[in-house]
């Protein structure tokens, strides 16, 4: 397979046609023929690109654009305009809102072909992502943070981690540990989704740590909030003997019998207010250490240091 394609148009034999061809040529091909649903559609399916009609009834092909590329899951897709408008303004509206290319109709399949191919291919090279969650990875983290710090914006970012993850992991098998990967990224899409998107940035620089910025004044009703929704879902997480016996008790690849504790969530935020942080490692480094003595205080807790 080449590649999962979104396709969204409201017209059936265009969303036919094109759908029809990208098969025969071994890509993978999902449609929508209105915004709400190719939004959902994108966050579920996670797809290597989508061709985006802008004339649509309800939410047109500007609007979704820019609900995608508020999303930290689907933020960083390239999106393709397909469509009959062909006056300058019309291009540049779609290119400002987050298109990375724009095929007017009626189109050349060879065209559409060549240039879904030539973006999925640099998207791939340019973008890490994270296997397990999707969200954007080591490198989108470091090109976003220095982006901020260079233009000067005055930021919390707060690095997460979950202790105890690799009992966790060694108890239940890999499976249900990325499971647990799987709900902190829904928790802190969710809480950080009350915010305005472009004030706020989800990434996952490492494989089981999270980092997410957001303006100054919302980091610790965030830091709770995610620490109060962390604690009442992680019981579910576990088997019911553990439930009852309040820790996990396991054999370990020695044969030895194992008690740990549960997971906790450990928050660690830095802000640039009063500091100068020149670089993304330099953040980084900072915000390790925070996240130390989040770590330390034997359950699930938050530090923010400016």
């Amino acid at each position: 397979m080449q590649g999962r394609i979104l396709i969204v148009d409201d017209e059936p034999e265009i969303l036919n046609a094109v759908k029809y061809y990208l098969e025969d040529e071994d890509f993978e091909v999902h449609i929508a023929e209105e915004g709400n649903e190719a939004v959902a559609l994108a966050e579920t399916l996670q797809p290597d690109l989508i061709v985006l009609d802008v004339m649509m009834p309800v939410m047109d092909g500007i609007q979704v654009c820019r609900q995608l590329r508020s999303r930290s899951r689907t933020r960083l897709i390239p999106i393709i305009f397909l469509t009959a408008r062909e006056a300058l303004e019309d291009r540049i509206r779609g290119l400002e809102a987050g298109g990375v290319d724009y095929i007017i109709k009626p189109f050349n399949n060879q065209e559409l072909m060549a240039r879904i191919k030539a973006h999925i291919r640099r998207s791939k090279e340019d973008v890490s992502s994270h296997p397990v969650t999707g969200l954007p990875g080591a490198h989108s983290v470091e090109h976003k943070v220095n982006e901020l710090l260079q233009e000067g914006e005055i930021f919390t970012a707060v690095f997460c981690g979950i202790e105890h993850l690799k009992e966790y992991r060694e108890a239940y098998g890999v499976s249900r540990s990325e499971r647990l990967l799987q709900l902190m990224s829904q928790l802190l899409e969710e809480v950080l989704s009350e915010l305005p998107g472009d004030k706020v940035f989800l990434g996952q620089p490492a494989y089981q740590e999270f980092l997410f910025v957001c303006p100054t004044n919302k980091a610790v009703p965030i830091c709770e909030q995610m620490i109060e929704r962390f604690e009442q879902e992680k019981a579910g997480y576990y088997m019911e003997q553990h439930r009852n016996r309040g820790e996990l008790t396991y054999y370990d690849y020695r044969g030895d019998l194992t008690h740990a504790l549960f997971i906790d969530l450990a928050l660690g935020g830095v802000c640039n207010a009063h500091r100068f942080v020149a670089t993304y490692s330099a953040l980084a480094e900072w915000g390790a250490q925070v996240l130390l003595k989040a770590r330390a205080m034997g359950k699930s807790s938050y530090v923010l240091e400016e």
